[in-house]
């Protein structure tokens, strides 16, 4: 676990670590040069199994991870936000289930999100069936292994010589694209363990910029270690259905040349990782639920007139439409903050109604 001045849930973060279910673990807690009580806390705890370990300057989360790993002995590795908590099964639970499965390197797990004061605001649930559906999401920009509840094999990081600290604070994407282009396998585990905080003074606030930047740039040298030249740049943008795609792509010719190459990344990811054909039809399935169709036949539409073209386009394509897109998502992230809400509000009705039985 890095620490850096994490004093505000300091204390909740190691605590649920020590109360885990599974009892037999060091736990390496890098202090990267704290200003605030953070040592002095950590020391106060009598347990042997903490190690504490002090950088004499501020190096940063990704390096300061590597150097936890370069101590680390176990097989498995956990890591933990200082700001976020374990729940008791979150160690047993992930370490069973890659001792189930020997052909994952890594996982994560369900997550809740908290507020400041550990209110539940939020639930994240997603799965990964295969491989395939491991690399398509990778190739669409997205994470599909959470950093807050992950956990993995040691040594398959170690072989891939850890964080690259120069993707930071994004080098939880990189990591992982390099593990999935390797052809190792990720999955998540179907448990909530971990609650992930929200707050203002959370990395993802602080540095977000860099971090957006960053993970655009780990997600161009995937695609260009499946798709090199001059188009990489514009697939990327793409792949990411993000607005600017359509400030540089201003023709028709342009648009099916990176449609063509489209095609050719998903020939040479299948070929470079040797994709089964489960596999590859996850990794199509993946891409194209968000692309759409659109993106899927326009090279073979490409004779129609353009006044035909772009209406059956977007018509099967509406994500690529920016408009449509950030409508969408707005709708989703609305959808998914009234769930607890309206959950409390039921919860409360039927208290009501049991009270007025009895």
């Amino acid at each position: 676990m890095p620490v850096y001045n994490g004093m505000a849930y300091l204390r909740e973060a190691v605590g649920s670590v020590l109360c885990q279910t599974f009892t037999d673990f060091e736990f390496l807690i890098i202090d990267d040069a704290s200003t605030d009580g953070s040592v002095a806390c950590v020391r106060s705890y009598g347990d042997s199994r903490i190690t504490l370990i002090c950088n004499e300057h501020n190096i940063g989360q990704a390096r300061s991870l590597n150097k936890g790993l370069e101590r680390a002995r176990g097989e498995f590795v956990a890591r933990l936000d200082q700001d976020d908590v374990c729940l008791p099964r979150r160690l047993e639970a992930q370490m069973r289930f890659l001792q189930s499965r020997p052909d994952v390197a890594i996982v994560c797990s369900w997550e809740h999100s908290i507020d400041a004061f550990g209110r539940r605001i939020r639930s994240w649930r997603s799965e990964l069936n295969n491989y395939g559906e491991f690399l398509g999401l990778l190739l669409l920009g997205k994470c599909p292994i959470w950093h807050p509840s992950v956990m993995f094999r040691r040594s398959v990081v170690a072989e891939l010589g850890g964080y690259d600290a120069s993707y930071a604070p994004a080098e939880d994407f990189d990591l992982w694209a390099r593990l999935a282009t390797r052809r190792y396998n990720a999955a998540i585990v179907p448990e909530f363990l971990v609650l992930q905080r929200v707050h203002d003074h959370r990395q993802s606030v602080i540095s977000g910029g860099i971090q957006t930047e960053n993970m655009r740039r780990g997600h161009r040298k995937l695609i260009e270690g499946f798709s090199p030249g001059a188009g990489a740049e514009l697939l990327a943008e793409l792949l990411r259905a993000e607005d600017s795609f359509w400030s540089h792509c201003t023709s028709r010719g342009q648009l099916n040349t990176v449609l063509s190459s489209l095609d050719r990344m998903l020939e040479s990811a299948k070929e470079t990782v040797g994709l089964s054909p489960d596999e590859f039809a996850a990794v199509s399935r993946v891409i194209y639920r968000r692309l759409g169709l659109g993106a899927k036949h326009g090279v073979k539409l490409s004779w129609l007139p353009s006044i035909l073209f772009y209406p059956i386009f977007f018509l099967f394509s509406p994500l690529l439409i920016p408009q449509v897109q950030r409508v969408a998502s707005a709708l989703h992230q609305k959808t998914r903050e009234l769930r607890f809400p309206v959950r409390f509000f039921r919860a409360r009705l039927e208290r009501r109604a049991n009270l007025k039985r009895a």
